[in-house]
């Protein structure tokens, strides 16, 4: 590269930065479009969404021309130096940035540390992906994050002596009032309850803006309600657990061993007899209940939710204190030997310091070069556990089919068409048929079926159905954008199908076999069903969940669903989710948007104390 001066290389470096404005500002109005959160967005929203995607866009950019441009174009007099560093972070966050877009697409969050920790720490046994997905994503990355910024450069090389200082101070200034207006405008839309604008704000990317309440108050600009003087978090690490000691009947200790089967991304209108021959099979002896829902829609939650009884936003403080959950702290005090058979790690979400953290010796990971063969491992190992299984004392084992949500199974296991060869994430819009990717789901949940045929008709042959209690079940849901959302997957909203999720229970000498239930159950209530119906314990739930006996018809409603952030609540007709910016979004079940009036400021105190009821 030729020769410049020091404001000539700066103005090289203008021009690039300003296409670097442009081109997220494309990604951050993608986010709106692919993610269809525009489908609740009115002109006002559009007004106000535009030019905070502007601001935000310039704020990214800004950023990276003043870390990576301007230290390199004063230090060395190669201007091919600083315009290399700039150029390659900038392409290195534009591949995040269309990373990103795909997964507030299909999620409705961004990239956080906790996708990266899943990532890195859980590799290809979380997230699975063929050949093909990759030769996409790189051609993909090619066209949206090196392309243009190599055509940046060719531009800047050929514009950047047309822009005098005078226009380079006017560019950033309209630049930066549209960063001003974004925060300016998140706060009169806080204070206001507009919520479309908040919630298309939400579309922008690691954006926090400004709230001014007290002030708008103040001035008379807005008006406070009931539910804005209401606290919705406690931050303390002073929990009241129990409420009570646990008592015990010790006539009531059955001894029965109790199995756990869970299924991942298990979506509730799949389970049906064509698809889950086995497990409706054995149904036929058990009792099932036809609405139950999960504590989230994602593992942690729903895991944590029907381990300890308690809602996700406990976790922190029982990770501080270092309390297991009292289901596994029962089954020590009887001595049952516990056992866990994952199929993805358990390291990754650290489930085995979370729920098993007083378990030494545990199975963390199997083995297995893909989901399908780590399904199968695991029923072979526990398939080794109940042969060598030697009566001496009760036995807890949990055992964790990962194949629904990685959905990569041999095409000679097809057997519901049309149906995808592999999960093509990338071609998922709002206007997708779903049926070919939802028959490649089927396929697989027919191979796990077929897996937990093999355990329950092993039980049955060992003699062992006589004295084990069974739970069938997911940790979550899995969305196929039966809203017409754009939803994909889960994780991303807290709809049926994203927290609905077939339960089935067995347990020797039960009556009514083949029943079905159609009351509100939760994963709250099975902890307090199997420790009062098998484990002694004659407290009543409240003591220790918020959960219920499962065969208790008392309303669940408020049911608190998520984690400590982006937690909510189920109530009968509507969904309350709040979010990292404080504020709070109000849907009907199929996520249409509700006035703020909606919502009673006595429904949301009583949800707020069932949140909070464990804490002193």
């Amino acid at each position: 590269m030729e020769t410049q001066t020091k404001s000539e290389k700066g103005k090289y470096g203008f021009v690039i930065f300003l296409c670097a404005v442009a081109v997220f500002s494309i990604d951050f109005l993608l986010n709106v479009t692919r993610s269809g959160v525009m489908l609740d967005m009115d002109l006002l929203s559009w007004i106000y969404y535009i030019p905070s995607a502007v601001g935000q866009a310039f704020l990214f950019a800004g950023l990276l021309y003043l870390i990576s441009f301007l230290p390199f174009a004063l230090l060395f007099r190669n201007p091919g130096i600083a315009n290399g560093i700039f150029l390659t972070l900038l392409i290195m966050t534009q591949i995040l940035m269309v990373i990103n877009t795909y997964v507030y697409s299909f999620y409705k969050f961004h990239l956080n540390g906790i996708v990266f920790g899943l990532v890195l720490g859980g590799g290809n046994e979380i997230f699975e992906f063929g050949t093909i997905i990759y030769l996409k994503f790189i051609l993909l990355a090619f066209l949206t994050a090196v392309l243009p910024f190599l055509i940046a450069g060719w531009i800047a090389k050929r514009a950047y002596r047309y822009f005098t200082r005078k226009k380079i101070i006017l560019i950033c200034t309209g630049l930066f009032v549209c960063m001003v207006y974004s925060h300016v405008g998140h706060a009169l839309a806080a204070a206001t309850h507009y919520s479309t604008i908040r919630k298309s704000a939400l579309a922008i990317p690691y954006f926090y803006p400004l709230t001014a309440n007290s002030l708008l108050y103040k001035l008379g600009i807005a008006k406070r309600d009931h539910i804005d003087d209401m606290t919705y978090n406690v931050y303390s690490s002073d929990l009241q657990y129990p409420l009570e000691p646990l008592t015990i009947d010790e006539n009531k200790i059955s001894g029965y061993n109790i199995l756990y089967i869970l299924i991942d991304s298990w979506n509730p209108s799949s389970y049906e007899q064509e698809t889950f021959p086995n497990i409706t099979g054995f149904a036929r002896q058990a009792h099932t209940f036809s609405n139950h829902w999960s504590s989230s829609s994602g593992t942690r939650g729903s895991l944590f939710g029907l381990f300890f009884g308690l809602p996700y936003t406990y976790e922190k403080e029982f990770s501080i204190s270092k309390m297991s959950p009292l289901l596994i702290d029962r089954f020590i005090e009887l001595d049952y030997d516990i056992q866990t058979f994952p199929s993805s790690t358990f390291k990754t979400p650290p489930f085995h310091e979370i729920v098993y953290r007083r378990v030494p010796g545990i199975m963390t990971e199997s083995e297995g070069t893909d989901t399908y063969q780590r399904d199968n491992y695991i029923t072979d190992k526990f398939g080794e556990y109940i042969e060598n299984y030697d009566s001496e004392k009760p036995f807890f084992s949990f055992l964790f089919y990962d194949l629904l949500h990685a959905m990569n199974i041999p095409k000679e296991y097809h057997r519901f068409h049309p149906c995808w060869e592999t999960s093509e994430y990338l071609a998922l819009t709002n206007k997708t048929d779903p049926a070919p990717f939802f028959n490649l789901y089927r396929n697989c949940a027919f191979h796990v079926d077929s897996l937990v045929g093999k355990l329950t008709g092993l039980l049955e042959q060992k003699g062992l159905l006589e004295n084990t209690v069974i739970v069938i079940t997911g940790d979550h849901g899995q969305e196929f954008n039966e809203n017409k959302r754009n939803y994909w997957g889960h994780g991303g909203n807290y709809t049926k199908w994203q927290v609905q999720v077939p339960f089935i229970l067995y347990y020797p000498g039960m009556d009514e076999k083949g029943k079905t239930f159609s009351h509100m159950t939760t994963h709250y209530d099975v902890t307090p069903t199997i420790m009062n119906l098998f484990l002694g314990v004659t407290n009543p739930a409240s003591d220790y969940t918020t959960g219920n006996n499962i065969y208790s018809e008392a309303s669940r409603y408020p049911h608190p669903v998520g984690d400590g952030i982006n937690y909510g609540f189920l109530f009968e007709d509507l969904i309350v989710t709040t979010n990292h910016y404080g504020t709070m979004e109000i849907t009907d079940s199929q996520l249409n948007p509700q006035k703020r009036s909606a919502l009673k400021a006595s429904e949301l105190q009583k949800a707020l104390a069932v949140k909070n009821r464990f804490f002193r």
